[in-house]
């Protein structure tokens, strides 16, 4: 995280759209949205009462989230829409080891990673590719980084837990270093993701992010058992 937090710093970006999966904090099985991007003023957490982190407030970028949502419906994706929202460590996390300061505005975007029917990688990936094209025609003066967090295999209360299948783990690891996103897409099928562990479909915050990448290959790619880490570098 360290080293992802120095190119951070180095991109110096003036608002992030972080892609995430809510951990049931804001959701449930009965309103579980595919996607859902958050209209914010701000929001604070973490949501958890297990969860030993120091209380955060971020603040959003009503603007870029406002223009995003009538981009993405002009593009045929209906995002569902919050306008409040409680966060947990799936957005904060990456936000304290990285900007721990709490002072560049974010747009949160929650990505379906835990409940079937999960939307499908390629219709991630589709997303990605919207943002970006998005991203070229928002104004050039304002520099957006893209942040997704999510393991790649990780079981929770189940009985594999413990357990990481780090033949998957690797089988990302090279596709996202070879930036064969395509490839990755088509492999991480429900199954698949379900088979490295009930929360592995987390993965497809990831894959969301990769259709915005084009061809760009990451500076780096690194995982720490089922978690992964990598940074790219857009301009």
């Amino acid at each position: 995280m360290t080293r992802v937090r120095g190119y951070m710093e180095e991109a110096a970006p003036d608002v992030i759209i972080e892609i995430a999966s809510d951990h049931f904090t804001n959701f449930f099985y009965d309103n579980l949205p595919a996607f859902c991007l958050g209209l914010i003023d701000e929001a604070e957490g973490p949501a958890e009462t297990y969860c030993l982190m120091p209380h955060s407030v971020i603040k959003g970028h009503m603007p870029l989230a406002e223009e995003l949502l009538r981009f993405a419906l002009r593009s045929n994706f209906d995002l569902a829409v919050a306008s409040e929202l409680r966060l947990d460590h799936s957005i904060l996390v990456p936000l304290h080891f990285l900007t721990p300061s709490m002072d560049i505005p974010v747009v949160p975007l929650y990505v379906n990673g835990f409940a079937a029917p999960l939307p499908s990688a390629r219709r991630c990936q589709a997303l990605g590719r919207t943002i970006a094209r998005f991203l070229k025609q928002w104004s050039p003066d304002t520099r957006v980084a893209l942040l997704a967090s999510g393991v790649f295999s990780l079981e929770v209360g189940g009985p594999q837990v413990g357990w990481t299948d780090m033949e998957w783990v690797q089988t990302v690891s090279d596709l996202l270093t070879r930036g064969d996103y395509r490839t990755l897409a088509r492999r991480a099928t429900p199954q698949r993701m379900a088979a490295a562990g009930n929360v592995s479909g987390e993965l497809l915050n990831w894959i969301t992010m990769t259709g915005a990448l084009s061809d760009v290959r990451p500076l780096f790619v690194e995982t720490d058992g089922g978690s992964g880490y990598a940074v790219w570098k857009l301009d």
